[in-house]
């Protein structure tokens, strides 16, 4: 076993020197030996010159091995691990390579997830719906009386009884707007009717002069229901009920009479619309509202 002393960069010449591992282990074996001996040996001349005995010679010699497995083992190490970034290198090896490890790569860089695009709006089935409106203003207007057909049927004489009609109504169509089948609304109507001539309920009876006047105010919630509200031509039918405030006066055998009271009352309102737009709606309507309302309607929706 050798040891090899590279030289230091730039001295002169580059062959390393071979120096076996027994000229530096020997001597200083030999030089342990000696001086650990000569203890011994002084030791035991200083009480009173007698020759060393086997204790002090086992005590010598264990100091002596320690010394030396010490020796060994660092002449060991230096022959299984051999410096090789220093000045020592082992025989047999060239100068030492440069160190050629590739350092690791960095980490690729961490890259955010994509967003994730949100989801496409739903559209909204084709209906026949045409608007989202949900309220409607309603104007409305006509005949307001007994027609003479209906007249014909209870009396055997009877005057003309007509007159005219005016009202507006707030009208709620909910969730599915202006074209939906159900609405609701709350009216308003004045209706006014006049009757000037003979009464005569039966063939037997004996006709008698009439007269009379009527005005009514009426207050009334109705339920609508469109049947085919998806076309623009449909028809709906409604029924509702409400109060009405009547006034007017009646001769009965030349005496005049005259009448103020409230009355319930029943509306049953029958139509047919025409769609023109999102937003209008005309109808033309019979309704009985304690009497016959012949006319038309326009509504606003919005």
């Amino acid at each position: 076993m050798s040891i090899r002393v590279r030289r230091e960069k730039g001295s002169r010449g580059a062959r390393p020197l071979d120096i076996p591992v027994t000229r530096v282990t020997a001597p200083v074996i030999a030089k342990g030996w000696t001086f650990f001996y000569d203890l011994g040996c002084e030791a035991v001349n200083q009480r009173g010159d007698r020759p060393m005995y086997f204790p002090g010679r086992v005590f010598v010699a264990g100091l002596v091995l320690t010394f030396c497995a010490a020796a060994a083992g660092i002449a060991f190490a230096v022959e299984k691990e051999p410096v090789t970034g220093g000045l020592l290198s082992l025989p047999g090896e060239g100068a030492p390579a440069p160190s050629t490890a590739v350092p690791p790569a960095p980490p690729a860089p961490t890259m955010a997830a994509p967003l994730e695009s949100p989801p496409p709006a739903a559209v909204p089935a084709v209906t026949g719906k045409g608007d989202d409106t949900s309220w409607g203003v309603l104007l409305r207007g006509g005949y307001f009386g007994v027609p003479n057909f209906i007249a014909d049927e209870l009396f055997y004489q009877h005057p003309d009884i007509a007159g005219s009609s005016i009202g507006a109504e707030i009208r709620y169509h909910g969730e599915d707007g202006g074209r939906g089948v159900a609405s609701i609304g709350l009216a308003v109507d004045y209706a006014t009717a006049k009757a000037d001539g003979i009464w005569q309920k039966e063939e037997s009876d004996t006709p008698a002069p009439a007269a009379g006047e009527v005005e009514m105010l009426a207050f009334t919630l109705t339920g609508y229901w469109s049947l085919f509200p998806s076309w623009y031509l449909h028809p709906y039918v409604g029924i509702g009920i409400g109060v009405a405030h009547a006034t007017g006066y009646y001769v009965d055998e030349d005496e005049r009479k005259d009448a103020d009271y409230w009355v319930p009352v029943l509306h049953i309102p029958v139509g047919l619309a025409v769609e023109l737009g999102e937003r209008l709606q005309l109808a033309i309507e019979g309704r009985f509202i304690d009497g016959i309302a012949i006319g038309g309607a326009l509504q606003v929706r919005f």
